[in-house]
Parts: C-alpha cells; structure tokens; sequence
C-alpha cells in the first residue's frame, strides 16, 4: 500500500477522459456511447515526470453520486481482474486504490472531447486530493478496508493498461462500414477474433468469471498483432466455487447476441441489450432465444455453415466456450 497526493501541480493528477465517443448520425457532436453507469474513466498523468506505471494508465474510479449502485459492481470487478491476472486478451489491473476528494471537489461535466478547447473543459485535472494505492496482489487487503473507506468518503479506483488499438464497434458496425466489410475486417479476421474471445472466456469461466456485457465497444482490436483485448468486467460474476452450467450458456449467448452477431452481420441481433451505459438488470431481463438477421450483403458475407453456426449460438445450444471455439475453429479452417 502506497500513498500518493492527486494534484497537477505537483504529483499525479487526472487528464482528458477515456469513454468512447460515437458520433451522432452526421452532426457535429458525439454521445458517451459507452460512458460507464458506475464509473467515470480518466487518463492518469504526472505533472512531475514520475512514473510509476510503464505507460500513462487509465484510472477507472467509482461515480460520487451512484455509491449504491455502483458499491456491489466494484467489488465484482476487483475480485474478477485478481482471479484472472495473467490472462492473455485481457486488459490488467495495474493497480487499485481508494481517492479521498479534496473538499469541495466538482467533478468535471461529460462533454464529447471534440476540440481542444472541449478535451481542457472535459479534463478532471482541476481535482485534487489523496490516493491509495494497492498492488494486484494486495486486493485482499484492499476489500478488507472497502466498507470503511466508502463510509469515510472515499472513492474506490482501478488503474488499467490504456487500450490505444482500434475499437472493434468501429471496424464492424454497419452505420460506420456502410456494409462494405472488405476494407475493415475479413471473415477470416472475424472469425479468429471470435475464436480468441471464446479461448478467454473458457479460461474465465474455468476460474469462476462471467463476463455478461458483451458489447462490441468492449473489445479493441490489436492490427499488427491480430489480437483480440477486452475491457470492463464491472457487470460480470465471480463464482469460483460455484459457477452452475446454466451461467456459462448465458454467458455465450449474450456474447452470441451482441458480439458475435454484431461481426458478423454489422449490427447486434434483433432483442438484444442496447449498446449504451448498460446495467445488470438490463441483461438478466434479456431474451433467452434470438433470432439472426441478415441484410443483402451479409448474405453475400457469410457461407451456410456460418449462418446455420450463428443460429445456433443465437439458440443457445453451445453449452461451454470450448464446444463454441472447437465449431469455430472448423469454420476458421474451411475460411481461406
């Protein structure tokens, strides 16, 4: 446990925020499609030139005004992010800690960072106050001390790897592609993709992990590795004594529903969760069937086998990540 002053005069403080920003239709402005429900997400910076991570990290810390709600999800993602460090196609956890604003503290408005002049308005550099920092492996510690510190009005915190690759939502959905799928992603790219993703989530679920918010915008694209990186468990469940059959289908079909219907058709399937600031109950409310849906050119897209796999997962007839992958991984071959 380290202690640290959060003040951009002279230590560590908080930069430009780190929500993904998509454009709304063809005007001048953006929406926080994927602005988190329990969460805000800043670039953390020294103005000293200390570095205590590798890289400038992003600092995901706990919204002041949804202490209830957000209480329980913090609490999953830490536990979650310990369980699977060392994980490959996985965002770590740097570090994690509790923020004691300073009094006073104003937490900056969520605007679009569209100009320079909208990043400075956007920016929580202006904070300042008091970090604790924990080591990955003091999380035990950490949630030892998590009830007190939220009485005591502190905020908890993560630091992350910040993800610099291509987000997946934009390489793939059909309002950015305008369906032309040749000048982002090929199928084969598609379906190696999907195979990484169900290789991580076997892996999750053998440790007790459920992911459940199978956005597209939760999946980044590494181009010169071909890799596959997601982030954000805060929805997700750590089970490791107990994670039931039942759980894991779910997992996969809400990942067959959003994420995999989203490469390989442009859009998620009809019923599915929306994308936006999504919030457990939105998901566990969620239809237990789909239905595909295919536009021209994704019938031109897609072979039999992958439209007939895709029904399938839509069905919910995989029962594992590892059934899932071994079909994948037949279709992948047949790809040339």
């Amino acid at each position: 446990m380290k202690e640290q002053k959060l003040d951009a005069r002279n230590g560590l403080y908080l930069a430009e925020p780190l929500d993904t920003w998509l454009s709304a239709g063809q005007h001048d402005y953006a929406i926080p499609e994927a602005a988190g429900s329990s969460a805000r997400v800043f670039l953390l910076k020294s103005a000293n030139g200390e570095r205590p991570f590798k890289r400038e990290p992003a600092f995901k810390v706990m919204r002041h005004d949804k202490l209830a709600y957000a209480k329980p999800l913090f609490l999953e993602e830490y536990r979650i992010l310990a369980g699977l460090q060392g994980l490959n196609n996985l965002t770590p956890m740097l570090a994690a800690g509790y923020l004691k604003p300073d009094p006073g503290t104003a937490w900056p408005a969520e605007i679009a960072p569209l100009s320079k002049d909208l990043v400075r308005q956007a920016e929580a550099a202006h904070i300042t106050g008091t970090l604790i920092f924990f080591e990955p492996d003091e999380i035990e510690d950490l949630l030892a001390e998590y009830e007190q510190r939220l009485a005591d009005g502190w905020l908890p915190f993560v630091v992350l790897e910040r993800r610099w690759e291509d987000n997946l939502y934009m390489l793939s959905d059909a309002g950015y592609t305008r369906g032309n799928f040749v000048h982002n992603l090929t199928m084969k790219q598609v379906l190696d993709i999907a195979l990484q993703i169900t290789d991580l989530m076997e892996a999750a679920h053998q440790r007790g992990a459920t992911y459940l918010d199978h956005k597209l915008l939760h999946y980044y694209w590494n181009e010169p590795r071909q890799k596959v990186i997601m982030v954000d468990w805060n929805i997700g469940h750590w089970q490791p004594e107990k994670l039931q059959p039942e759980v894991q289908q779910f997992d996969l079909l809400q990942f067959s529903a959003r994420a995999l219907h989203h490469l390989f058709t442009g859009r998620q399937a009809p019923g599915s969760v929306a994308v936006g600031p999504n919030r457990p109950e939105d998901i566990a409310n969620s239809p237990r069937h789909f239905e595909a849906s295919y536009s021209y050119e994704v019938q031109r897209r897609l072979n039999n086998e992958e439209m007939r796999f895709l029904e399938a997962a839509l069905d919910g007839s995989f029962k594992s990540a590892a059934e899932m992958h071994a079909q994948l991984q037949v279709l992948y071959n047949k790809r040339l």
